[in-house]
């Protein structure tokens, strides 16, 4: 039997803080509408549109289109999906080919249009976009000469050129929305693939590698990136039309090249800087002005690298070592046992992480730091009671004994059998869910999903500048010694004093456990 005490975030280090808007705090992980960087004024993935169109704006939280009005919802694909109301009417990913913690979004920095964003921690060489062969009609564009595009009536061909981009020899690719459409109706084609809002930039966050035979293409972060990262490539490795135009760069890095040209692939600097990286068809033209080879994409194992594309493929894979097969087998009771095999897995997981990045980006969750405070996550947006404000999915779970910081994991469940602890840790320390603070008098209460999913649900309004926060003592059992626990500060008219765990709490009680969805026969 499991007691149920505990689910929520945990931080790189514990904090106290009152439930307080502090307008003089630094931001140091932005919303989307403050990212100047890795931004150029031109259109999206196109070396030949005019100036960016403004966004629409009936796209969701995602960056995908709302169905059009009257169109039948579908039920509702997690508990999460009823629980909340941006989840509820939320539109599904129905390409898949982007990182789950990358969400399209609005640019109000420098070329406005769209971006794709980070909100989530992701390594250098993690994998952010894939594409499979074959992945039919509705993911890969027909690939097109540049006869059959100069031949589209002027506006059709405005539109397909928006989001063009060259993948050989005298071939280019679209929006594989084309593929069925009248070329009159180019103009009125929406995207689902959000691939398609990537941007350029002189010093981008990701490029092109081989991902093998089952890929069409990929690319992998160049380093790590941070919530609040745009995803970008120099258009320079994949772009050689010398018809199309140039423009004024605006990214803003140290290394700008000022301009954006089809051209760049002959700069030496550039053939420097991304040697292992170019798409075939600029590697070879590359190699034939040069005279010297040019190494081919730098090879990637996609095994390795993608564990969210291993979630699509595997219904029964989950990403944490506690959830293998053989490590649950290895637990002391039927009861721990039955808690790990109720962790979220395969394709339900990977739903969970980009319903996760799609909630901090509708509630423009930021982390803000001020001295004496430390970091903390304040709300850009007004969030009603009853939404849920974050979901901690299950990436990876440990149990007590397998814990090495105390300050980096969530408790999720305790067997009063034989006393082990189940805890939940995000996957990078970058994360915002690392720097939620503590405070007696919280605006959020946690809730626990039958798939070990862990939600912040607020429990009153949530204004902007408000800091997000929770009760401590209500998750945790015990929080003395090296487990992280503090005399707290936090300003209540109620303040406990001492943040310990439930165990240590004067009134324990008084403490409200967490709601919960899970049920353990």
């Amino acid at each position: 039997e499991f007691s149920l005490h505990s689910a929520t975030v945990l931080y790189a280090a514990r904090v106290s803080t009152a439930s307080l808007v502090l307008v003089d705090a630094r931001c140091i992980v932005l919303c989307p509408s403050s990212l100047p960087r890795c931004l150029v004024n031109t259109p999206n993935r196109s070396m030949t549109a005019g100036p960016t169109a403004p966004p629409p704006n009936d796209l969701a939280p995602n960056g995908l289109p709302y169905p059009p009005m009257g169109t039948k919802r579908p039920p509702p694909r997690n508990e999460w999906a009823r629980l909340s109301p941006t989840l509820t009417v939320l539109p599904e990913d129905p390409v898949k080919s982007t990182h789950p913690f990358v969400v399209a979004q609005a640019r109000d920095g420098v070329g406005g249009g769209m971006g794709l964003f980070v909100y989530l921690g992701i390594r250098a060489g993690e994998v952010v976009w894939a594409e499979r062969k074959g992945a039919g009609g509705s993911t890969t564009a027909i690939p097109r000469t540049r006869a059959w595009i100069d031949a589209l009536p002027p506006t059709s061909r405005a539109a397909y050129q928006h989001f063009m981009y060259k993948t050989g020899e005298d071939e280019y690719q679209s929006l594989a929305e084309f593929n069925d459409v009248p070329v009159e109706r180019y103009p009125e084609v929406r995207t689902v693939d959000v691939s398609n809002y990537m941007n350029h930039s002189c010093d981008p966050t990701c490029w092109f590698v081989d991902g093998g035979d089952e890929w069409e293409g990929a690319m992998v972060a160049r380093r790590d990136l941070r919530p609040g990262d745009e995803l970008t490539f120099d258009y320079a490795t994949s772009e050689d039309d010398d018809r199309a135009e140039s423009w004024v760069c605006a990214c803003g890095a140290p290394s700008c090249r000022g301009h954006v040209s089809p051209q760049d692939w002959g700069l030496p600097q550039v053939q420097e800087a991304y040697r292992g990286h170019f798409l075939p068809h600029v590697a070879d033209r590359i190699a034939h002005a040069t005279g010297e080879p040019i190494p081919s994409l730098e090879p990637v194992d996609m095994a390795e690298s993608t564990w969210w594309l291993r979630l699509q493929a595997d219904p029964a894979y989950a990403p944490s070592p506690a959830l293998m097969p053989s490590a649950i087998a290895g637990r002391a009771t039927e009861s721990e046992r039955a808690l790990a095999r109720c962790a979220a897995r395969g394709a339900a997981l990977e739903l969970l992480n980009r319903q996760a990045a799609a909630l901090i980006a509708q509630h423009r969750l930021a982390v803000r730091e001020r001295e004496h405070i430390g970091r903390y996550i304040e709300a850009g947006a007004r969030i009603p009671r009853g939404e849920v404000v974050m979901l901690l999915p299950p990436n990876l779970l440990l149990w007590e004994e397998e814990v090495t910081d105390y300050n980096r994991v969530l408790q999720i469940a305790s067997d009063t059998a034989s006393g082990a602890r189940l805890f939940s840790s995000s996957l990078s320390a970058d994360d915002l869910d690392n720097f939620l603070c503590h405070s007696c008098d919280p605006n959020t209460a946690v809730h626990i999903g039958a798939d070990l999913t862990a939600a912040l649900v607020a429990v009153r309004d949530i204004e902007v500048g408000e800091n997000v926060c929770f009760d401590y003592d209500t998750t945790e059992d015990d929080l003395t010694g090296d487990k992280g626990g503090f005399s707290c500060a936090c300003g209540a008219a109620r303040c406990r004093g001492q943040v310990l765990g439930r165990q240590h709490a004067s009134e324990p009680e008084a403490l409200p456990l967490p709601a919960t969805t899970l049920s353990l026969v």
